[in-house]
C-alpha cells in the first residue's frame, strides 16, 4: 500500500502545505499519513488520504493547546460601563439565584455551569434568557 501512496508523494506534501500553511509541519503531516495508512485498504481514494491528513492536522492543533505569553501580545483595554436607573430596578427585581446564574453566565458556559450546579443546561438557558428580556415568571 506504501507502494502507491509514495507515487503520489509530492501531491500529498502540496496538499498538506496547504491545509496547514508550515512547509515543516505538512511534512510531519505527511509522514504521519504514511504511518497511519500502512496496510489500509481503504487508501485507494484520494479523498480519503486528504481527510486522514486533515485530520491529522486537526490532532496537532489539539495537542498543541498550549500558548506562551511570548507568542500573544497582552493589550489592557479598560471597559467601562455604567448601569442606568432601569437596569438596576431590573437586576435588584431578580431572585438571588436569578442573579447569581446571570453573573456566571458571563464566565462560563451554559453546559459547564449544568455540570458545575447540577442542574440542566437548558433550565439555566431559560432562564438567563428570561431574565434578559426582562420577563418574569411564569
Amino acid at each position: 500500500m506504501l507502494e502507491v501512496l509514495s507515487k503520489k508523494d509530492d501531491y500529498w506534501r502540496k496538499i498538506a502545505l496547504k491545509i496547514c500553511k508550515d512547509k515543516y509541519l505538512a511534512d510531519d503531516l505527511v509522514n504521519d499519513m504514511y504511518l497511519k495508512l500502512y496496510n489500509n485498504e481503504k487508501a485507494n481514494s484520494d479523498w480519503y488520504v486528504i481527510i486522514v491528513i486533515r485530520n491529522l492536522f486537526l490532532d496537532s492543533l489539539k495537542q498543541k493547546r498550549e500558548i506562551s505569553i511570548d507568542e500573544v501580545t497582552i493589550k489592557e483595554t479598560h471597559n467601562h460601563f455604567e448601569i442606568d436607573d432601569n437596569e438596576l430596578e431590573l437586576i435588584k427585581g431578580l431572585k438571588w439565584w436569578e442573579r447569581e446564574l446571570l453573573e456566571l453566565s458571563y464566565d462560563h458556559s451554559l453546559r459547564e455551569l449544568g455540570e458545575k450546579l447540577n442542574i440542566n443546561y437548558a433550565f439555566i438557558y431559560r432562564t438567563i434568557k428570561r431574565v434578559r428580556n426582562g420577563e418574569k415568571k411564569k
